[in-house]
C-alpha cells in the first residue's frame, strides 16, 4: 500500500490556514451559540433564498427553524425567481417586498431572527437597515449576516468603508439612489471575478441603473467596522468570523431595552 501521508501533509502545509479550515469544517465557526436561536424559532430573510442556510452548507437554518418569511425589494430581481424560493422548504410562509430600510409592513417585534446573505453592501444606507431589521426582532433576537469578504471578491482593490461615512450616509437619509462611489467602484471592481459585469463600459453602465438592478456594491466592510456597526444599533455581537475565501459572518443580539 503506499504512504500517502508525505504527499497529505504537504498539501495542508500548503493550503493557506483560513481555507485549511474551511475544508475541514463545514459549519462556520460559532455555529454551536447561534443555532439556538434558530431551532424552532421565526424568523426573516432579506434578500432570500441563500445556499448558505441549506442544512448541508456553512450556517444551516432553513431546516432546523420553525418557520421563515421572505423579504426582497421586487418580485423580480436578479438573486431569486420563483422556483428559488421553494430552496426555503416547507417552512417557508408569507414573502414581502419591501425596501431593506423600510419594512413597512412588519410590526415591532415580530420574528425571533433575521438572516441576510451578501446584502447589506448591496445598501447604499447600511445603518438605517441595521435599525429596521433590529425593530422586527424580539428582544433578546438575533441578527445573523454573512458578507463578502473583500480579498476573496471582485471588491479585492477597493478601500474598506469607513464607518464615519457610514454615519454621514446614516445622518444624510442616504437613499437606494445613491452613486456616491460609482467612479471608485468603477475602476477598481476586478471584472476577471465577475464575468457577468462584462466590460468596464458595460458594468458602468449596470451601475447607473442600480436603483433598479441593486447589483452594486456600495460599501466594502470590515470585521472592525461591522463590530462598530452593530454597536451603534445597540447589538451586542454574539460571534465574529472569517469564512475564507468568501465571506465574513457576524452574529449579533437585540438586548432587552434598557439592558
Amino acid at each position: 500500500m503506499p504512504n500517502h501521508y508525505r504527499y497529505y501533509a504537504n498539501f495542508f502545509r500548503s493550503v493557506p490556514d483560513g481555507l485549511l479550515r474551511r475544508l475541514v469544517r463545514k459549519r462556520c465557526q460559532g455555529y454551536s451559540n447561534i443555532r439556538p436561536f434558530l431551532a424552532g424559532r421565526s424568523g426573516l430573510e432579506i434578500g432570500g433564498p441563500s445556499r448558505l442556510f441549506a442544512d448541508d452548507h456553512l450556517i444551516p437554518a432553513y431546516g432546523i427553524c420553525g418557520s421563515i418569511d421572505a423579504c426582497n425589494f421586487s418580485e423580480d430581481n436578479l438573486w431569486s425567481d420563483s422556483v428559488d424560493y421553494k430552496k426555503f422548504g416547507s417552512q417557508l410562509r408569507t414573502r414581502f417586498v419591501a425596501e431593506a430600510c423600510d419594512l413597512n409592513g412588519i410590526s415591532d417585534g415580530t420574528y425571533d431572527f433575521v438572516l441576510a446573505s451578501h446584502v447589506l453592501e448591496h445598501t447604499a444606507n447600511p445603518l438605517r437597515a441595521l435599525q429596521e431589521w433590529k425593530r422586527v426582532l424580539v428582544d433578546g433576537g438575533m441578527l445573523l449576516l454573512v458578507l463578502p469578504h473583500k480579498d476573496g471578491t471582485f471588491d479585492r482593490y477597493r478601500p474598506f468603508t469607513s464607518f464615519e461615512h457610514l454615519v454621514a450616509d446614516f445622518a444624510s437619509n442616504v437613499s437606494e439612489d445613491d452613486l456616491t462611489h460609482l467612479e471608485e467602484i468603477v475602476s477598481l471592481h476586478d471584472l476577471s471575478q465577475d464575468p457577468p459585469a462584462g466590460s468596464r463600459d458595460e458594468f458602468r453602465s449596470r451601475c447607473l441603473q442600480n436603483a433598479s438592478i441593486r447589483a452594486m456594491h456600495h460599501h466594502v466592510f470590515s470585521p472592525g467596522v461591522l463590530s462598530r456597526m452593530m454597536e451603534r444599533t445597540d447589538m451586542r455581537v454574539l460571534s465574529l468570523s472569517i469564512e475564507r475565501p468568501f465571506h465574513i459572518v457576524i452574529a449579533a443580539v437585540k438586548a432587552p431595552l434598557g439592558k
